[in-house]
This record gives structure tokens, C-alpha cells and sequence, in this order.
């Protein structure tokens, strides 16, 4: 019971971490948002300002009834970054084993999930996110490009 008080507050603090206004910073922040027919929208979000990269996914359930997200597996996002050659330097899920369960998600009216992961970057430069939702009826696929200085 207390999960289900804990994982929404933790959502919420990320989602008002990444959106909160900062300082001037030599790095730039970068946001993208996706509305699908049906009240689902998404945002990809990238946070440059305190030496590393973060980066997320947020899925809304912007309708008055609830929504499931379905997954074929245990992989629900990844996150790659591509060079400005559009050569892959960096991917989450690399290395990672994932349950071979069905799982489902819930979103209530009017909440969201968060999905969010953070890269050490090795060196400055021009990058694209390539940002993945796996939800078999919601999939996400968007790509932010972003500088380091």
C-alpha cells in the first residue's frame, strides 16, 4: 500500500525536478511532447545542467478514464545517444536481462508515469536521444538532439 503513495511522489518529484526553471547554465536543456488521438501523450525530456545527462520519458493519461500501458516483456524504455556521425555511443538497456512476463501498467485520469535514466557523457559535443517507450499500445519513439559544452 505504501508503494502506491511512494512510486507517484517519486514520479512527481522527477517530473518537477526536470521542468523546474535553473541558472544560466553552458548546457542546454531539451524537451519534446507527442499527442496521440486518443489522450495519450508523451514528453521526452533532456536535463544537461550538473555534469551529467538525464533523461526521461514521461507518458500522460490525459482522459477521464483509466489507461493501461502494455508491455510484452520486463523492458518498458530505453534510451540510446547517438553521435553527430548518428553513430550509437551510449545505450541503457546494453548489458541488461529483462523477465520474459507480460506486464501492464495503470494510469489513472489525468496522472502519469515517468521512466528516467542518467548518462555520464565522455566528452562534449552534438548528440540525438533516441528516447523508446516498448508499451505495445502506446509505443513511444522520438529523438531530441543536444549539445554539450
Amino acid at each position: 500500500m505504501l508503494s502506491r503513495i511512494i512510486v507517484p511522489l517519486l514520479a512527481a518529484a522527477v517530473l518537477i525536478f526536470a521542468c523546474s526553471p535553473r541558472t544560466q547554465s553552458p548546457v542546454a536543456n531539451a524537451r519534446t511532447s507527442v499527442a496521440s488521438a486518443d489522450g495519450v501523450t508523451s514528453h521526452v525530456i533532456v536535463d544537461t545542467t550538473h555534469g551529467h545527462v538525464r533523461f526521461a520519458i514521461e507518458v500522460a493519461n490525459d482522459t477521464r478514464k483509466r489507461v493501461e500501458l502494455n508491455f510484452a516483456d520486463g523492458r518498458t524504455h530505453d534510451f540510446a545517444v547517438l553521435d553527430a556521425n548518428g553513430r550509437e555511443v551510449w545505450r541503457w538497456s546494453t548489458g541488461r536481462m529483462y523477465t520474459q512476463s507480460i506486464q501492464n501498467r495503470l494510469l489513472d485520469s489525468h496522472n502519469s508515469a515517468v521512466y528516467a535514466e542518467r548518462w555520464t557523457p565522455p566528452s562534449p559535443g552534438q548528440y540525438v536521444l533516441v528516447a523508446q517507450l516498448h508499451s505495445v499500445n502506446y509505443p513511444v519513439n522520438q529523438r531530441v538532439e543536444f549539445a554539450l559544452h
